[in-house]
């Protein structure tokens, strides 16, 4: 306390050496460098504790992102090509059948690679592999699994994911941001009790650390090829592929200072 008056003396004796000077502008900074002197809030740091809070929650993602690869090899590269551009048009009308908007489907680049045969010299070309990939945002899971069978029928050579997320996690995290401040004032008033004293009413500090965290996300996808017999088929008579839908977690972490006192 005889801090906080011996700085409001000082201040103040600043303000009566500027009493001269008569403009709106300055007589308005000199009311507000006295209302911070009067204002001013001074704490020991001896007398404080830092604390990490962290909330988390879980969602169910509502899309997920596939990849598909379409491959073709022949010893003329126009045949290659030709193979691979039908298996692709017959993926493509896989996924639009499975109501996938145009805008969530993106195909990558065509890649056409000459093979050698080596055991011959000079080495010669034999054949053309070509590769083609397209990924797909899938919004409505409960298509997921034939999709996934379907488009393999269909021509695609591999399957990438799928991988789980959610389109807007804004709420979620404010959500767990609050959480993540409940958790560090628990821990500061434990502490605090524990020392023999309390809290003051509010934090000395308090700062976000990072964003969402989706360092623990699960990605556990199975696609069992061979479920058992009594799972339905598809409507072209193709065991879906079994997808395992996980839960998301979004995480927020808070550094806070509190200080003790009696």
């Amino acid at each position: 306390m005889k801090r906080i008056t011996a700085l409001t003396a000082i201040l103040l004796a600043a303000v009566m050496l500027l009493a001269g000077c008569k403009s709106r502008d300055q007589i308005e900074a000199q009311q507000q460098v006295v209302s911070a002197a009067e204002n001013a809030y001074y704490y020991d740091t001896r007398s404080t504790v830092n604390v990490t809070g962290t909330g988390r929650v879980t969602l169910k993602p509502d899309k997920a992102t596939v990849s598909f690869t379409i491959y073709s090899t022949d010893d003329n590269a126009s045949e290659a090509q030709q193979e691979n551009a039908e298996l692709m048009s017959a993926v493509l009308d896989v996924i639009r059948s499975k109501g996938i908007a145009e805008e969530d489907m993106e195909t990558g680049g065509l890649n056409i690679r000459e093979v050698y045969d080596y055991d011959k010299s000079p080495a010669r070309i034999v054949a053309y592999d070509v590769y083609h990939s397209v990924e797909v945002t899938v919004r409505d899971m409960s298509v997921l699994g034939s999709l996934i069978s379907e488009a393999l029928a269909a021509g695609a050579s591999s399957v990438s994911g799928p991988e789980y997320s959610i389109e807007d996690d804004s709420a979620a995290y404010l959500e767990a941001l609050s959480l993540a401040v409940e958790a560090a004032n628990a821990k500061a008033e434990v502490i605090a009790a524990g020392a023999g004293g309390r809290l003051a009413n509010l934090p000395v500090t308090i700062s976000e650390n990072g964003g969402v965290n989706y360092a623990v996300r699960n990605y556990s996808s199975g696609m069992d090829m061979a479920a058992p017999a009594e799972k339905a088929m598809g409507e072209n008579g193709l065991m879906e592929a079994e997808t395992v839908v996980t839960k998301i977690e979004i995480t927020a972490t808070v550094n806070g200072v509190y200080q003790i006192i009696r």
